[in-house]
């Protein structure tokens, strides 16, 4: 059974980026899955390249969109996405280094990404994107 299931309490309105997001919440059920089967470590660089993937195509898409919607706390956000860039960067460098890194310490990462990111400072612009047609 998942981790996290969809819903529409993370919905920000735009479905491009409620796309993007769902692949947030496969990742973390990807891991809890790995980790549930003894095999988490074994799914960590995959899910690292995931996260990879996520942050290039998802905070390019909606930092465009903020600058296309004149958001005005574009650069604290961007600020945020700067730090995920970060632990995602050092995660992989762990990873590549040979270190033990906890499975449980990415589930952690993403989930809290997801509450604390998602559910709060994403939430900010969902009235603005609205006012401007995004869909």
């Amino acid at each position: 059974m998942a981790i996290m299931i969809w819903n529409e309490t993370y919905s920000v309105g735009v479905s491009e980026l409620d796309e993007q997001h769902k692949g947030l919440l496969r990742m973390i059920n990807e891991m809890h899955y790995a980790m549930n089967d003894d095999k988490g470590q074994e799914a960590i660089s995959s899910i690292i390249a995931q996260m990879f993937d996520y942050m290039e195509l998802h905070f390019s898409t909606e930092e465009g969109y903020m600058h296309q919607c004149g958001y005005l706390g574009l650069l604290a956000h961007r600020a945020q996405h700067d730090e995920f860039r970060a632990k995602a960067r050092d995660l992989r460098e762990r990873v590549n280094a040979g270190e033990f890194v906890l499975s449980f310490e990415i589930v952690q990462f993403l989930s809290e990404w997801l509450q604390s990111h998602i559910m709060v400072s994403d939430m900010k612009y969902t009235t603005l994107f609205a006012e401007k047609g995004l869909r």
